[in-house]
């Protein structure tokens, strides 16, 4: 009796093929929570490249006046709020909400930032909508289109669980490029430096008499956002092939989404040699 209560108080083990079965299934559970994000992002990418490819070819269509028009309009702007005289009446200038609005399309600009594989559009504001589909521009600051005495601010979220938005901009590096695109002028800016500092220290976001600057921002630290990460950035000469290299995958800094991809692949990869190795031990048994 003694013996028997013994052998049912064992332990019965799984037969090997569902223990391998069950330890696939939570190694695949994992590789999928981990690729998430990623295919996420992926979905994101498509549909901003899809608003700015739509607006774009909405401003290539128009009439070179009209393009003037609205460039004549935004470098005025910018000159009222470096407190310079513009090029036109004051009375002649349009409000904040109707400067480069592209027959009422709320996309101004888009920025793109080579070296963290970056490309969102900028709208106007910063109100929940605009941080929502992109990047918003910081009303009271320069507009995107460049010139001396201006300082264009620009700001998105970051820490979000399923969109990576400026997450990255914590890597960028003095020499970075960040490419403006407004109208079909492409205004390009290199990273000279970064800060962190509280939302109310906004000294140096304004205006240099006689530079061209940018700055970008998000909330830090993740989860906290008590704080503003504020990367700056002066204005350089365009170089294509330069914003090209930053944007290859040797050159470019990997953030931790990809560096995910890369463990998934790597957890794939092992699945795949450990299932052969073990048909192969099981062939050579029978053999």
């Amino acid at each position: 009796m003694g013996t028997h209560a013994k052998h049912n108080g064992k332990r019965r083990r799984l037969p090997r093929w569902a223990d391998r079965l069950i330890t696939l299934l939570l190694i695949l559970v994992g590789v999928g929570l981990m690729v998430w994000p990623w295919v996420v992002d992926m979905l994101e990418e498509y549909g901003v490249g899809a608003t700015i490819s739509e607006v774009s070819s909405r401003v290539d269509s128009m009439p070179a006046e009209e393009k003037q028009w609205y460039l004549d309009q935004a470098n005025a702007y910018n000159k009222v709020l470096a407190g310079e005289e513009p090029d036109m009446d004051a009375s002649q200038i349009v409000d904040y909400n109707g400067q480069l609005t592209y027959d009422r399309d709320p996309m101004m600009s888009w920025v793109e930032i080579p070296s963290i594989d970056v490309s969102m559009p900028i709208y106007h504001g910063t109100g929940d909508a605009a941080l929502m589909a992109g990047v918003g521009h910081l009303e009271g600051t320069s507009l995107p289109v460049g010139g001396e005495s201006t300082h264009c601010v620009i700001t998105a979220h970051s820490g979000m669980r399923n969109l990576r938005m400026f997450d990255d901009i914590r890597q960028l590096e003095p020499g970075d490029l960040v490419l403006i695109h407004t109208m079909v002028d492409v205004y390009a800016y290199r990273v000279t430096s970064s800060e962190v500092v509280w939302p109310d220290e906004t000294s140096s976001l304004e205006v240099v008499p006689g530079e061209d600057l940018l700055t970008l921002v998000t909330c830090t630290p993740y989860g906290v956002n008590d704080h503003r990460l504020l990367v700056h950035c002066e204005r350089t000469d365009y170089v294509p092939e330069e914003a090209e290299e930053q944007a290859s995958v040797t050159e470019r800094h990997w953030g931790a989404r990809e560096w995910a991809v890369v463990v998934v692949a790597v957890a794939l990869v092992g699945v795949a040699v450990d299932v052969v190795v073990h048909h192969a031990r099981k062939r050579h048994q029978k053999g």
